[in-house]
């Protein structure tokens, strides 16, 4: 499983590696290129959670159009509310040709009003509660069996690694590993190692 960092290409360059992967967003997507280049993962998330800013989210989506390797492009959402999601994904779905689209499922989503057909990734968002909820948890499996790249947000501790990790998703991300790279990614990366160990065959 990735952890997608939010983070600069020189920093991404020292962390590159297994279950290292960079998270792009409008607010930090310099040097794109050279991460896609260099064979690194990497996604682009939206800012949504902040606040979309539509000028800046265009900027990125042309500065990233085109370019290898991409597992993922989140299309925009509304936090905690999956009809208003739902409906900036109609307004926003023809904008997105080309590109890999992830939907942010949230607070409620019905499994048949997510436009599986339109898109490679699902990415669990929402609040806490929903995250972790048996709701979400189907949903993902749904995702899986699609044939569908699966993401969560906002995973900051071992415990919640594991859970998504449990639940069968294949990248996450969090701000404390992004915040606070030096302090906690090694930590992270380490969570990502003890995995692969364990389905070594003793």
């Amino acid at each position: 499983m990735l952890i997608l960092v939010h983070t600069a290409h020189p920093q991404a360059e020292l962390h590159q590696g297994d279950g290292f992967g960079r998270l792009l967003s409008p607010r930090q997507y310099a040097r794109a290129a050279d991460t896609a280049h260099a064979g690194i993962p990497w996604a682009a998330d939206n800012d949504c959670f902040q606040r979309l800013d539509e000028n800046a989210y265009w900027a990125m989506l042309d500065a990233i159009r085109g370019l290898p390797g991409c597992l993922f492009v989140t299309a925009p959402d509304v936090v905690g509310d999956w009809i208003l999601t739902r409906g900036r994904f109609a307004a926003w779905r023809g904008h997105l040709g080309g590109f890999p689209i992830g939907y942010v499922a949230q607070d409620g989503q019905p499994a048949a009003e997510v436009p599986w057909d339109e898109i490679a990734a699902l990415f669990i968002g929402g609040t806490t509660a929903y995250k972790l909820s048996a709701e979400a948890e189907l949903l993902g499996r749904e995702a899986k069996d699609r044939g569908k790249w699966l993401h969560m947000g906002r995973v900051n501790s071992r415990k919640r690694f594991d859970y998504a990790r449990a639940t069968g998703c294949d990248s996450v991300d969090g701000t404390k590993f992004s915040r606070w790279r030096d302090t906690w990614l090694p930590d992270a990366l380490g969570w990502h190692k003890d995995h692969l160990q364990e389905r070594i065959p003793g």
